[in-house]
């Protein structure tokens, strides 16, 4: 008896692929539970056709991570530092919610793919003509960036739920029972974006540009002084 062809393949040769064909079908499946079968599967191609193009689940986030930034609308570096960073943060937000787990696959990606770090390089230049130092640039770039990811993979895990002695619960409600002490405190804690949306987002990134700002104004002024030095004083008699 012969073997019948598994279903959703062709029988023949492999179709043709490309490393952007495996990445897009990836973020098809979804990056919350990639893994290269089910990828295989949905291309119709074996397991093993997949490692001509990716050398493992790894590699096969990072080739989905590259071809998701190269396609989405990134903010351009031609604004205010601090418009472009809160533009940076807002898009990299849009980003995550758009693509889940992507976060988590920009943590453990074995590298940054090209458009990622031509982005960042465009940033902390605009930045720097703006007034910040190379470090002081690249630390905030990288700063809004860790602040936004660690901030979406937070909030979606707050939807996990969890068998407790009082029934079963989501994270969310765990947490606003533990912090229920601090919720009659300070009722700020109760505020519905505490535990929905951005959650702090948006005030940490707040904070962070107020620091910057009085950074910036330090940095002008003492190149000011720099260059225009107040001349010696002579005692007088």
């Amino acid at each position: 008896m012969s073997a019948q062809p598994r279903p959703g393949r062709r029988p023949g040769r492999p179709p043709s692929l490309s490393r952007d064909d495996v990445a897009r079908a990836a973020i098809d499946e979804g990056m919350t539970n990639l893994s290269m079968p089910t990828v295989a599967g949905r291309l119709g191609v074996s397991h093993s056709t997949l490692y001509r193009y990716v050398h493992d689940r790894d590699d096969l986030a990072l080739a989905a991570l590259d071809l998701a930034v190269r396609e989405f609308d990134w903010p351009s570096a031609d604004l205010t530092w601090r418009d472009l960073l809160t533009a940076f943060a807002d898009a990299l937000w849009t980003f995550l919610r758009r693509f889940p787990g992507m976060a988590e696959a920009i943590q453990s990606a074995p590298g940054l793919p090209p458009r990622v770090t031509q982005l960042i390089a465009a940033y902390v230049t605009r930045l720097r003509a703006e007034g910040l130092s190379g470090r002081d640039a690249a630390v905030a770039v990288d700063f809004v960036a860790d602040l936004t990811v660690a901030t979406e993979i937070a909030m979606r895990g707050l939807e996990r739920e969890f068998d407790t002695p009082g029934g079963r619960r989501s994270l969310r409600q765990i947490y606003q029972e533990s912090l229920a002490g601090l919720i009659d405190a300070d009722p700020s804690f109760a505020d519905e974006q505490t535990f929905h949306g951005r959650g702090w987002l948006d005030q940490k990134l707040a904070i962070l540009l107020d620091g910057l700002a009085t950074r910036i104004g330090a940095d002008i002024a003492g190149n000011v002084r720099r260059q225009f030095p107040r001349p010696p004083t002579t005692a007088t008699t």
